[in-house]
C-alpha cells in the first residue's frame, strides 16, 4: 500500500508540474496575442508635441523600456503629457518569448504609443514644425545598420535592382519595426518602393532625418539622441561616400546630436534579458541625475555626454567588447554662447595675471 501511495504521489506531482507548464505556455500565448491585438494609438498628434520617443526594434523589450522610462522621467520634470509622444513596434513571437515578462509589464504603458513607422514619424515631425514648438527632442532606440546590401553589384545581378534602388538600400538606417519587412528586410522595402512609396517613407536614414529636422525653424533648439549600431553614420559617416550615403544631419542649425556608436562600430546590450541597452541604461541614469523642472533645453548635454562616454568605455572594457565610441555633435546656439563665455573667462583670468594663458 505504501509503495502504491508513493507512486501516486509522484504521479500527482508530475501531473501538477505538467499542468503548470501547460498553463505557463498558454499564458505566454495569451499574453502575446493580447499585445498583438492591442491597437497602436491612432489619435491626432497633440498640439503641443515636442518630445518624440521612438523604440524601433521587434526582438527584445529593452528598446520599449528605454522609451517608457524616459517618458516617465520627462513627465516627472513637469513636461506635459500632451507634449510627449511615443512610438514602438510590436515584437515578433520569438522576440516576445525571449522577453515575455518585460513585455507583459510594458503592455499597458505602450497603449497610447503610435506605431514606429518612418512615414508616420516624418508626418508628425512635419506637423510639429509648423506649430513652432519652443524646442524639439527626439530619442530613437533600436537596431542600426550601415547598409542593407554588402555588395551592390551582386545585389543588382541577383534582384535586378535599379540604381536608385541600390542607393535606397545602401544607406545608414535605424530600424523601425512597424514598417514593411519589420523595417529591415531589403525585399519588402524594395517591393514597397516599387509600389509607389517614397524613400523617406520606408527608412529612417540620415537623409530622411535631415529633411525632417530642417523643417523646423533654424532658431528652434533641436536635441537628437540615437541609440543603435552604426548610428554615428547620421553624423560622421565614412569619408568619400556619395549620393544618399553621404547625407548627414549636421547641416541643420541649432542642433545637438548624441549617438551610441561611431559610423563603423556597433553598440551593445540589445540582448534578451537586459532591461535596457548599455547606452540606454547609462543615458537614462545620467538624465535622472538632473531633477527639478528640467527641459531638454536645460540639460547640460556636453557634460552629460562626457560622463556617458566614460561609463560606456568602462562597461565595454569590463565586458571585453570592441569599443563603440559614442559620438557628440553640436552647433547649438546655447553651446556656442557657453564656449564664448568660457573663452572670455579664460582671457579675463589671463589679463588678471592668473596662468595658464592661451
Amino acid at each position: 500500500m505504501s509503495a502504491r501511495r508513493n507512486a501516486w504521489r509522484r504521479a500527482r506531482r508530475a501531473i501538477v508540474g505538467a499542468l503548470a507548464l501547460l498553463a505557463s505556455g498558454c499564458a505566454g500565448h495569451l499574453s502575446y496575442e493580447r499585445l498583438l491585438d492591442q491597437p497602436y494609438s491612432s489619435a491626432p498628434l497633440p498640439e503641443r508635441a515636442r518630445v518624440f520617443l521612438v523604440a524601433g526594434g521587434v526582438d527584445v523589450a529593452n528598446f520599449a523600456q528605454e522609451v517608457i522610462s524616459q517618458r516617465d522621467y520627462w513627465r516627472a520634470q513637469g513636461v506635459g503629457r500632451d507634449e510627449i509622444v511615443c512610438y514602438y513596434a510590436k515584437p515578433t513571437r520569438a522576440g516576445f518569448a525571449e522577453d515575455r515578462e518585460q513585455f507583459v509589464d510594458l503592455r499597458r504603458a505602450l497603449r497610447d504609443c503610435y506605431p514606429a513607422r518612418a512615414r508616420l514619424i516624418q508626418e508628425h515631425l512635419a506637423l510639429a514644425s509648423r506649430r513652432a514648438p519652443p524646442f524639439l527632442y527626439l530619442y530613437v532606440t533600436t537596431h542600426g545598420r550601415s547598409t542593407l546590401i554588402d555588395d551592390p553589384a551582386g545585389a543588382r545581378a541577383q534582384a535586378a535592382l535599379s540604381d536608385d534602388e541600390i542607393e535606397l538600400l545602401d544607406q545608414y538606417f535605424l530600424q523601425l519595426g512597424a514598417d514593411p519587412g519589420l523595417g529591415a528586410d531589403a525585399g519588402a522595402i524594395v517591393h514597397a518602393y516599387r509600389g509607389g512609396a517614397r524613400p523617406d517613407e520606408l527608412l529612417l536614414t540620415p537623409h530622411s532625418l535631415q529633411r525632417a529636422l530642417a523643417s523646423f525653424d533654424p532658431a528652434t533648439p533641436k536635441v537628437v539622441v540615437l541609440q543603435g549600431c552604426h548610428s554615428g553614420g547620421f553624423v560622421d559617416g565614412e569619408p568619400g561616400a556619395r549620393g544618399l550615403r553621404h547625407a548627414r544631419v549636421t547641416g541643420v542649425e541649432n542642433l545637438t546630436v548624441i549617438t551610441a556608436a561611431r559610423h563603423d562600430r556597433t553598440s551593445f546590450g540589445c540582448d534578451p534579458g537586459a532591461a535596457m541597452t548599455y547606452f540606454g541604461a547609462v543615458f537614462n541614469l545620467l538624465l535622472a541625475a538632473h531633477d527639478g523642472a528640467q527641459r531638454p533645453t536645460t540639460i547640460p548635454w556636453r557634460p552629460l555626454f562626457d560622463s556617458l562616454d566614460r561609463e560606456i568605455t568602462r562597461i565595454e572594457s569590463l565586458k571585453q567588447v570592441k569599443a563603440s565610441h559614442p559620438v557628440y555633435f553640436s552647433n547649438a546656439a546655447a553651446e556656442r554662447d557657453a564656449s564664448v563665455d568660457a573663452d572670455a573667462a579664460t582671457t579675463a583670468s589671463c589679463l588678471a595675471g592668473a596662468p595658464p594663458c592661451p
